[in-house]
């Protein structure tokens, strides 16, 4: 399976990082990334990681370079951007309103935004997970507008009946439902189900 994810500069760098770390391991995936100047910023700050970039990015998260692939945010030529080069899923986590505005509109202003505009023209799996809040009408015009396109979306609203004792439980709720929508198994979060009838 081919993958490709994209970050983008709203908040909740934690998301798109911790999803890029789980589907590196997973021996059937190839990882296709950009990375906007702005969520590296957000890295930065909301992160251990500090200063990253394109060059140290592979290296800093321990990725495996054979089977992952970091694309310059501005290089229209690299394959990601041809509907010709068969990519399975496009995620974009975190995908800011300025990115879903652009993408809403047919902007395609770097690649991350053209992969989206592949990815639906080509009526591929895109999944949008976008980290803002409260949302204006425009907002919502354009998440709307999106899903009527074919993107699937996802806010990063972590549930809580799994019980999370710390950050990285609610990172990887987020994760696990990224993973649920492009039906890849795992066992990040305690399901809703019979543990839970059995505890009322």
């Amino acid at each position: 399976m081919k993958i490709f994810v994209g970050m983008t500069g709203a908040s909740g760098a934690v998301y798109g990082l911790r999803l890029i770390k789980e589907l590196d391991k997973i021996d059937t995936v190839e990882l296709h990334i950009s990375i906007t100047p702005d969520a590296y910023t957000n890295i930065e700050l909301e992160t251990e990681f500090g200063k990253i970039s394109d060059d140290t990015f592979i290296e800093k998260l321990k990725l495996h370079k054979q089977k992952t692939f970091i694309h310059h945010y501005k290089n229209f030529a690299a394959p990601v951007s041809s509907g010709s080069f068969k990519i399975d899923k496009y995620i974009v986590c975190p995908a800011s309103m300025g990115f879903i505005g652009r993408v809403a509109s047919g902007v395609s202003s770097n690649l991350i935004e053209r992969c989206a505009d592949v990815a639906m023209k080509e009526y591929r799996d895109l999944i949008l997970v976008f980290r803002e809040m409260p949302l204006n009408q425009i907002h919502l015009e354009n998440l709307l507008k999106l899903g009527r396109a074919g993107a699937k979306i996802l806010p990063a609203a972590p549930g809580f009946y799994h019980s999370p004792k710390k950050i990285e439980d609610i990172i990887l709720f987020v994760v696990g439902k990224i993973f649920d929508i492009i039906s890849i198994e795992h066992n990040f979060f305690k399901r809703w189900g019979i543990d839970y009838e059995d505890d009322m």
